[in-house]
């Protein structure tokens, strides 16, 4: 039988893996949906991600009809025309041209700005 001693081994670190408390690692839409169960418990979790599913819908169909849209407390979604420029392929240098394209900017409300430069307290 070998012996191995623990302490010289070296471990690659281990990742951290996030509680599945509300503020940590990335928040999914089922996390969402979950908080909304726990806060209104009339509605139910199918419920809950629908209606989750409705509003992101509203928001897409507003910004590719060229709407903006505010929510207040929390920012607004605007859609920019970027024209055609020049760039390069950063592979080989070849100068290329890059199309034009539309694209989502969202700016930050006051408040959403000092909750997360606070720590938000709910």
């Amino acid at each position: 039988m070998i012996e191995i001693d623990s302490s010289t081994l070296q471990h690659a670190p281990r990742k951290a893996r996030p509680s599945p408390g509300r503020l940590s690692g990335t928040v999914t839409k089922a996390d969402i949906a979950r908080a909304i169960c726990a806060r209104t418990p009339s509605v139910s979790l199918r419920h809950a991600t629908s209606l989750i599913d409705a509003i992101i819908e509203e928001i897409v169909l507003a910004l590719a009809s060229d709407q903006s849209l505010g929510l207040h407390c929390f920012g607004s979604f605007s859609v920019r025309v970027k024209g055609e420029r020049s760039g390069r392929n950063p592979r080989n240098g070849v100068a290329v041209m890059v199309n034009a394209r539309r694209v989502v900017i969202f700016r930050a409300s006051p408040k959403l700005k000092a909750a997360v430069d606070n720590g938000f307290r709910a």
